[in-house]
């Protein structure tokens, strides 16, 4: 019966029935009743026996104890290792040659619904056991053969093996009368067949593919398509583990047409299930598949040996020869005339299963595609191109080269017009593909034909007005070049080999760059980057025109720069700069800097790499002198600052080249004759010593080879003196403060490299200089900043004596003409041999390591008599090295004198040096608490640091901190239960990870708990790795599934999980969302080229919609895959295919040139049919012309009351200008007119048959009021207030502004006149939702009241004129 509620509450949600069903109809909604009816296995403990006492069964109990059995109460270690006995991986049935057996499997392996009726244990049948639903009566009888089979197994002592299971539901499904039990015997055969061991499949192959294909004869007309499906899966699985001699027998290949046959029918679940099944023989059959190795069987090792060149020669199954005779069948000229959609299955069975043939069977089924790509069906040829295009991307071995060849030279003939863009990319796609997969085969062969489609790409394709078909081939260009060009130039034998073929490559991609540019030109210059990396290492003098060419298009304005300035690089990579600057030579006939050249120097520095230093030398310095000169002559001679500054620009950016000629040079002999000119630099011209010393960290760094660092270690003579006279300079600027840090660590790297004899005598030399300085001046400074750097790379020896000499002194402030007595510069003096003491100390060098480990005693001697007289600023390094001295330290103890001084010491100190980057004073803290806690004394230690807070505050601070860290340190070992909860989470992670769901679903309730049982202190230590599990295991169950096992008073636990479902949730959106993006974003090519090309699937998606009328099925569903996932968009635009034909030629279908002229709908053919019906543009806008051609613009023109140049337009524009308030022909204001948008016009010239949308502007209208031509009436009118021209002209509407309303005025009468044909002419207040509100009620009623006042009061007025006078809401009428 219909719901009886008040409608003024707003009930939506009440359920209502048709009238008349009330009685009759079921509610859609029975959530009760299935609640109730999937309690139909479980016992009602209520109904027990009246003998009971208590009201329960045994039964019901021990049901009850299987429910809780793995309680965390209840669990123990027994159990849980009892349930993993029987459980493995693969299932061992004797036929392995193991003679044990294994243990009875335990019904607890898996915890569901089902396992309280069934107790099998066997992997194979979980999807039964985890998704049983008892409302499905299949479901019911699987669970009963599936239990009484597992009691049969049980009761003959079996171990539930899956040869168990098949050997019985065989003969069960043999027994079986009844049709249900059949079907549901074959639906477990399904499920346990997979993981049947092979021998036994091979062994019981005749009684069972006989059984199974009377099955299949028997379900063939079912409406079950399940029962179908599952018998190809069976039998499918069964025909994989056979062996290649079974393939001999003629009763295999009776079985494998039986699946066959079904790959074309007419239910697609069914045709999905057979194509699957015959792909996965052809290719997945144990002889085609690689031996999998066995280890710990000797017997099957040898087998192994044996069959591995069995295995290794079988490149096709012989199965293929039957797929090749089915689908040649289904190409016969009534079957492509008649039953395309059977064509069309072919081709799609063909796609996955085409590289499996023999190379006799790929040519037949190449030719028939090749055939059958004539036909007008634009899906036919679709298809066609998806099966080639899976053959060459497989990359078989069975398309061997020669037919490959062929293969590419005849599907050149079938290229589809340039204007059918989609078929054109799939066609380019195809040939992409087969190069690429020819070029793995033979590669003289691929580069025979790869001038021919560069020909086509480049002369034809590539000026194309279609952005997407310039995109598709410039990624396939790029491939092409990527994949094939350049395996033919990796040497120099394979370049002179294929020279005349890359030739042609590089000619015919030229020519288009001496084309005008157009919408190819970003990508152009990209692919010639391509170009460069992959052929300009042996093809430099081919390709010095096109790099010429380039650089004459740079600008330093165009939109072309930075693609130019890329590729440019790449081609000084490739080349090297003497190619490049001999293309784009720098100077001018004269020999001077080509100033329209400079933009090169930049490009030159961040792309030379493995240059010539000769080169350099010989055209780059003189060019660099040449610039100095000039600099020189224009700012001291000619007083000529702008061209002085220009030169001096020009100088530095050619001296900043030779950083990049220093990159891994070609010549680091020649070094030799380019050092007297770097001296001479960095002498006598200090604005270019910051290239010189790029140059030399360059030649010093550790990339480049033994040669270079040998060669520039023979001038350390020469260039480390000059470098010490430039660090000894005093810097005027912050650049040369900046310049002279830069020179030290140029000495300290050119010191390491040096030889040992130049070393001794420049540490002798420095040292000689350093003791005749005053001491803490600028020059004693530098020179111990030099002895510092040569220090390092001596021997022990040297290091002691330096050491006794120059630096114990310092630190132990002794009264030494060594040591300053200013106390400022004593800090100073400190901190840098703190530092160099520091540095020696943890420093890899062998000489230093052994300088510490030999001087470990008096160095703990010398720092910890120090203590007193250190300052502050050098305690980070003092505490550097006490650590040290602990480290080197074998048999260090917690009461060793250096252990008890370090302690006040990193106490006092570990503020400063413990917030900072520097951590040392925590570090040497927790290093002494690990001795402390190994020796079992943390107490004594303690103590110690107790005696911290009887100081002062920056004391305590100290000691607080330092407290803190050893909390910190020490928490681990406050608790043992940390290290064993963590390595019981790492367990559980591993265990997670490697078992099966079914298995970790058993367990997972005391997973749970035992995590929500764990300690706060453990849960918060190990939390990082519980996180990690908690996500691991959301990802194979349900949040909701977790938190059912997780107490109530674990709020964390909860939390957690709620936001990881959430976080879940917000990635899989984000997935979503970009994967839509990426879908819907335009592919275009970008930077430099790096987008992937169209997918063959993604090119033919447009054109594989296109799905003929009769090209359906029963239930009127496509029956191709790609036209079923088509979007609804798609589907709403016509599907048809275009023949373009000539008016003076006859269209031959049959000759293969006219495949070319059959179009898909989404080609550009069909553009001009639609532009065809737009009206002609007017010359000139339609404006008359003088004879000097200028424009004649008359005063009429511009009120638009002049002639009317739109030869279409009817009596809609009469009746527009009258509702403006204008007579067509009249004469209107001429202020107004030059006021009119150009809008009215269009509005004027519009069809009146064609149906008229309502726009933004109309409803722009409505609210305003504000129109010039409005064609609505009578309540739909226009609300116009008072006219005036800053209204027309805001509105943007034109023409004429009024009063509503003026059209049923008259001068007979007062007040308005009803007119025929047109509505009553009263104003209304337009009643709308709000309206209704109760809390705008108020606001609402004044318009009333305004209405009211304007027909009681003002009713004296004169009709329409007063009304009109102020503005209407509502008039009086009389």
């Amino acid at each position: 019966m219909g719901k009886f509620r008040s409608k003024l509450k707003r009930h939506n949600k009440g359920k209502t029935w048709s009238k008349g069903e009330s009685a009759i109809s079921n509610p859609e909604q029975m959530k009760h009743r299935l609640k109730a009816k999937s309690r139909f296995f479980q016992p009602n403990l209520n109904l027990a026996e009246s003998g009971s006492a208590k009201g329960l069964t045994m039964e019901a109990v021990h049901k009850h104890e299987q429910r809780l059995a793995y309680n965390t109460e209840t669990t123990t270690v027994n159990d849980v290792a009892g349930s993993l006995k029987s459980f493995t991986f693969e299932d061992d049935d004797g036929m392995s040659g193991s003679g044990t057996a294994t243990q009875t499997g335990t019904f607890k392996t898996f915890q569901t619904f089902a396992s309280n009726y069934s107790s099998c244990s066997n992997v194979s049948f979980k999807k039964l056991l985890t998704g049983f639903r008892a409302s499905s009566d299949l479901h019911k009888e699987m669970l009963a053969i599936l239990s009484a089979l597992t009691e049969i197994i049980r009761e003959r002592g079996g171990s539930e093996s899956s040869t168990e299971y098949f050997l019985l539901l065989i003969s069960q499904i043999e027994a079986a009368t009844e049709e249900r039990d059949i079907i549901a015997g074959i639906a477990l055969l399904s499920m346990g067949i997979k993981s049947v061991p092979a021998p036994v499949l091979r062994k019981r192959f005749d009684s069972t593919a006989a059984t199974l294909q009377q099955l299949l004869q028997r379900f063939i007309e079912s409406s079950n398509q399940s029962v179908i499906r599952y018998l190809i899966g069976c039998l499918s699985v069964l025909l994989r583990a056979q062996d290649y001699a079974t393939w001999t027998y003629s009763s295999t290949f009776q079985y494998f047409d039986a699946l066959l046959s079904f790959s074309i029918h007419s239910r697609p679940k069914i045709r999905k299930a057979a194509h699957h099944a015959v792909v996965s023989i052809i290719h997945g059959s144990c002889f085609m598949l690689p031996p999998t190795p066995v280890e710990n069987d000797a017997n099957a090792e040898g087998v192994q040996k044996v069959q591995q060149p069995q295995a290794s020669k079988i490149k096709h199954h012989p199965a293929s020869g039957r797929v090749t005779k089915f689908c040649l069948a289904q190409f016969k000229p009534e079957v492509l005339a008649n039953a395309q959609t059977t064509v069309l299955h072919t081709l799609t069975l063909l796609k996955d299963c085409l590289g499996g043939f023999r190379t006799e069977d790929i040519r037949s089924v190449c030719e028939h595609l090749l055939s059958i790509m004539t036909a007008a069906n634009v899906l036919v040829r679709t298809n066609c191109f998806q099966a080639l295009h899976a053959l060459f991307l497989t990359r078989s071995a069975n398309l061997n080269a020669t037919l490959c060849a062929k293969l590419l030279a005849a599907i050149h003939e079938y290229r589809p017009d340039r204007s059918d863009v989609r078929q054109t990319l799939a066609w380019i796609t195809v040939l992409k593909e087969g190069h690429m997969h020819l070029a793995t085969l033979q590669l003289d062969l691929c580069m025979q034909a790869l001038p021919r489609i560069f020909d086509v790409f480049t002369a034809d394709l590539w000026l194309s007005d279609r952005s997407e078909l310039v995109v598709g081939v410039s990624n396939c260009i790029k491939e092409l070049l990527q994949d094939c060009v350049s395996r033919a130039c990796t040497t120099q034998e394979l370049a002179d080999k294929y020279r005349m073929s890359v030739t042609k490559i590089i000619g015919a991609l030229h020519k288009v760059l001496n084309a005008p540019f157009g919408e190819i030109s970003k990508y152009v210059i990209l692919i010639f980057s391509i170009v460069f990396e992959a052929c300009g290492k042996h093809f430099g003098g081919e390709l010095m025109s096109s790099l010429t060419t380039i650089g004459k298009r740079y600008e330093s304005q165009t939109a072309l720069r930075l693609q130019i300035e890329h590729t440019i690089i790449s081609a000084i990579k490739s080349f090297g700069p003497e190619l490049v600057l001999q293309a784009l030579p720098l100077n001018d006939a004269n020999g001077n800097v080509c100033l329209e050249r400079s933009w090169l120097l930049p490009l030159m520095r961040e792309g030379a790499n493995g240059a010539s230093l000769q080169f350099f030398k010989e055209h780059v310095v003189p060019l660099a002198l040449n610039s100095q000169a000039n600099w020189r002559k224009f700012s001291v001679e000619e007083k000529n600052n702008v061209k002085a500054h220009i030169y001096e620009l020009l100088s530095c950016q050619l001296w900043g080249l030779f950083p990049g000629f220093c990159r891994h040079p070609r010549d680091p002999e020649y070094l030799r004759k380019l050092a007297p000119t770097l001296g001479d630099v960095l002498e006598n011209n200090p604005e270019f010593r910051a290239a010189v010393y790029d140059g030399l960290m360059e030649l010093l760094d550790d990339s480049q080879s033994t040669e270079c660092h040998a060669a520039i270690g023979q001038y350390a003579r020469n260039f480390l003196p000059r470098l010490f006279n430039i660090y000894t300079q005093k810097p005027t600027s912050t650049y040369e403060a900046d310049q002279r840090k830069r020179v030290l660590d140029v000495i300290r790297q050119y010191i390491a490299r040096a030889p040992a004899e130049v070393q001794a005598q420049l540490f002798e030399n420095a040292q000689g200089l350093l003791a005749a300085s005053a001491v803490a001046s600028f020059e004693y400074d530098a020179y111990f900043d030099i002895n510092a750097a040569i220090v390092r790379v001596q021997k022990c020896r040297g290091i002691e004596t330096y050491f006794e000499k120059y630096m114990a002194p310092v630190l132990r402030n002794d009264k030494s003409k060594l040591v300053s007595r200013d106390e400022q510069k004593l800090k100073k003096q400190q901190r840098k041999t703190y530092e160099l003491l520091r540095e020696l100390m943890t420093s890899d060098q062998a000489s230093c390591q052994k300088f510490t480990r030999k001087n470990s005693i008096m160095l703990q001697q010398i720092l910890l008599e120090a203590f007193s007289t250190t300052c502050s600023v050098c305690q980070a390094s003092r505490l550097h090295c006490l650590k040290s001295l602990l480290d080197c330290r074998t048999n260090l103890t917690f009461n060793d004198q250096l252990v008890m001084k370090a302690i006040p010491e990193a106490v006092l100190n570990y503020k400063e040096f413990s917030t900072r980057k520097e951590q040392i004073a925590e570090q040497l803290i927790k290093l002494i608490v690990n001795l402390y806690q190994e020796a079992g004394k943390i107490n004594e230690f303690v103590d110690i640091l107790t005696a911290g807070f009887t100081g002062d505050e920056s004391l305590i601070t100290n000691t607080i901190l330092a407290f803190r860290a050893v909390l910190q340190q020490q928490g681990q070992h406050l608790t043992k239960s940390r290290h064993q909860a963590e390595a019981a989470v790492a367990f559980l992670i591993t265990f997670i990870k490697v078992m099966p769901i079914p298995l970790v679903a058993n367990h997972l309730e005391t997973i749970m708990r035992s995590l929500s049982a764990m300690t706060k202190d453990t849960k918060r230590y190990c939390r990082i790795q519980i996180g990690y599990f908690l996500k691991k295991l959301c990802k194979r169950f349900t949040t909701e599934e977790l938190a059912r096992f997780v107490p109530g008073d674990d709020e964390v636990t909860h939390r957690r999980l709620k936001k990881i479902r959430k976080q879940m949730r917000r990635d899989t959106r984000k997935k979503q969302n970009e994967e839509a993006q990426a879908e819907s974003s335009d592919e275009e090519l970008v930077g430099d080229l790096e987008q992937k090309s169209y997918t063959i699937d993604d090119i033919l998606a447009d054109s594989d919609s296109d799905l003929p009328e009769d090209m359906e099925t029963e239930d009127g569903v496509a029956t191709t895959k790609l036209a079923m996932s088509k979007s609804t968009s798609k589907s709403k635009q016509s599907r048809s295919t275009y023949i373009r034909e000539d008016v003076d030629e006859i269209v031959d279908l049959a000759d293969l040139k006219s495949i070319g002229n059959v179009l898909t709908s989404g080609s550009a053919s069909a553009a001009p049919s639609k532009q065809s019906k737009l009206k002609p543009q007017l010359i000139n806008g339609g404006f008359k012309t003088a004879d000097d051609g200028r424009l004649i613009i008359s005063d009429k023109a511009l009120r638009g009351q002049g002639k009317n140049y739109d030869d279409n337009s009817d009596s809609d524009g009469v009746e527009s200008s009258a509702d403006s308030g204008n007579e067509p022909g009249g004469v209107g204001n001429p202020k107004r007119g030059m006021e009119e948008d150009s809008s009215d016009e269009e509005v004027l010239k519009q069809d009146p048959s064609t149906k008229r949308k309502r726009k933004a502007s109309d409803a722009l209208s409505m609210v305003s009021g504000k129109t010039g031509a409005s064609t609505r009436k009578g309540i739909h009118r226009s609300l116009g207030g008072k006219s005036s021209d800053a209204m027309s002209v805001k509105s943007g509407g034109g023409g004429f502004s009024k009063a509503a309303g003026t059209e049923y005025s008259t001068k007979k009468a007062k007040g308005d006149m009803k007119q025929r044909g047109k509505l009553d002419p009263y104003a209304y207040i337009p009643l709308t939702r709000n309206t209704l509100n109760k809390r705008k009620r108020a606001m609402n009623s004044r318009k009333f009241k305004s209405v009211v006042r304007g027909a009681g009061t003002d009713g004296t007025r004169k009709g329409g004129t007063a009304c009109r006078s102020g503005g209407r809401v509502g008039k009086s009428y009389k």
